[in-house]
């Protein structure tokens, strides 16, 4: 018997358009996508998540809820009542500031996907957080040294967390390409970085930051994924 790996990607926007996009992913060769809860309306209460898994779709697509309603960062959702329904809890696109709020949702013992912006800063904010307590804490989109400083320290110091990073932060830097991307491409020398903590498995995943943007705002997603990485 054979043993068929699937390719996941765990970090993708798929706005309103789930038949679209999973059409997109599965011609890229990507058989599994986990997408964010940054949709019209936001993915933040179990009525609007089931309404999800009724859309076609052309591969199998996962979904994230928010953290807090409407991505505001003041209100958990109903964690307990949605936490069935979909593979862990994210406001990405927006920082969780509120680390009392962080505190409580890790208490849950969900999957917590934490956007960090300003990047270094915030990672190591919600890592002190995850010191205290314990929980399921996944940092999103790594793109600098220090971040991966950050990480690899926590987890020889036992802190439990995983982290992805993107192909385009250890492919491109700033002075590559004029794109947007949110983080923004760095250095040479984070994407140094980048690629040793991926060979010592500090950064656990690669995934895409997929987002249906205009080309000439955004950066290729599902086409470069596996040519990339």
């Amino acid at each position: 018997m054979t043993e068929q790996y699937k390719v996941i990607d765990m970090h993708t926007h798929l706005r309103n358009a789930i038949p679209l996009h999973t059409i997109i992913a599965k011609e890229n060769g990507i058989d599994i996508v986990v997408f964010m809860a940054n949709t019209n309306p936001v993915l933040d209460n179990l009525d609007k998540i089931l309404e999800t898994y009724k859309m076609k779709r052309y591969c199998h697509a996962a979904p994230v809820s928010a953290i807090t309603k409407n991505l505001d960062g003041k209100e958990l959702v109903d964690v307990d009542r949605i936490k069935y329904h979909v593979v862990g809890f994210s406001d990405d696109g927006k920082c969780l500031s509120d680390l009392s709020l962080l505190k409580e949702v890790l208490k849950k013992e969900v999957l917590i996907l934490l956007h960090c912006e300003p990047e270094a800063e915030m990672v190591k904010r919600y890592l002190d957080v995850l010191a205290d307590v314990n929980g399921k804490m996944h940092l999103q989109h790594i793109s600098l040294r220090k971040s991966v400083e950050l990480i690899r320290y926590a987890k020889k110091s036992g802190i439990k967390v995983t982290c992805e990073t993107c192909p385009h932060y250890f492919s491109y830097t700033k002075y590559d390409l004029e794109t947007k991307v949110n983080p923004p491409l760095a250095i040479e020398d984070d994407i140094f970085a980048i690629r040793e903590g991926l060979v010592d498995k500090t950064i656990d995943v690669i995934a895409s930051d997929y987002a249906p943007l205009p080309r000439v705002t955004g950066i290729a997603g599902f086409r470069s994924f596996l040519p990339l990485s």
